[in-house]
């Protein structure tokens, strides 16, 4: 196994990440992709270990920093999943440095949660064989809640939250109107691509609220699903596992850290049967 640290630039940012390839020529590139929290070792532990495994079954991985975590430099206001086009960028930058420096064409992707929606706006590309996506957060955050967030910390916030009449007379029109959580359209329009990518949702059965998984988030997954064609619908793959949850791989014990991994590994490798 061979690792390479590299700055990537990325339009206005440049991004540490590192490129880890197997001994041999691999046959095909997995971008690693985080979460927001701690990153650590380029990426996140969940990364790191992934990149190791991964290597010993023939393929090479990319994971990074995305601008302003890590050894990245930047700032971020905020991390927002519905506002990810910045750190696919990113990530397209990196996993296009590492497919022509190893020359090879097929990839596939491992996101958690905030990366797992950066993976799914990169399915898009012909060349994608699959994603694995770890507690994937597919409603958005209506306008509601946006304004919500914004008024946390301000005075006419406090005073509204306060006033229980307050209350019902500005926020509850307001949730009916805006609502609080829409389907997101990135993650629905990678569904358009089970014709030639796998997709695979996990979420941890222990606290899965905390996997931002509910009732409502299944319905419109099984909804969007059982319109498409048999052959499509096998390429999709929802999955609770035990434990969790998923958001918080360091978190988790020993045990039950190997058995993600145990999991996530083989769906990858299985994505490339029959890539070129």
């Amino acid at each position: 196994m061979r690792e390479f640290p590299v700055f990537v630039p990325a339009g206005a940012d440049r991004v540490a990440a590192v490129v880890t390839a197997p001994d041999e020529a691999p046959r095909g590139v997995v971008l690693l992709l985080a979460g927001t929290g701690r990153h650590n070792a380029i990426g996140s532990t969940l990364s790191a270990r992934l990149s190791e495994l991964l290597a010993a079954e023939g393929l090479a991985s990319a994971r990074l920093d995305y601008a302003g975590s890590g050894d990245s430099p930047g700032l971020v206001p905020q991390w927002n999943p519905a506002e990810i086009a910045a750190t696919t960028a990113q990530a397209r930058a990196v996993l296009d440095t590492a497919r022509e420096a190893l020359a090879v064409t097929p990839f596939a992707e491992v996101g958690t949660c905030y990366g797992s929606r950066i993976a799914l706006s990169l399915v898009e590309d012909p060349a994608c064989v699959g994603a694995v996506c770890l507690a994937p957060p597919i409603l958005d955050v209506g306008g509601l809640g946006r304004m919500g967030r914004q008024m946390r910390d301000r005075r006419v916030g406090a005073f509204i939250r306060s006033n229980a009449a307050l209350r019902r007379i500005v926020v509850a029109p307001l949730r009916r109107v805006m609502g609080a959580r829409r389907p997101a359209p990135r993650v629905f329009a990678a569904f358009a691509h089970l014709d030639r990518a796998r997709l695979v949702f996990l979420y941890g059965g222990r606290n899965a609220h905390e996997d931002h998984f509910s009732g409502r988030a299944r319905e419109r997954i099984e909804g969007a699903v059982a319109g498409l064609p048999e052959e499509q619908r096998a390429r999709f793959e929802l999955r609770m596992v035990a434990g969790g949850p998923l958001t918080t791989f360091d978190g988790l014990a020993p045990g039950e850290q190997a058995e993600i991994l145990d999991l996530v590994v083989p769906y990858v490798t299985s994505f490339f049967d029959g890539a070129r």
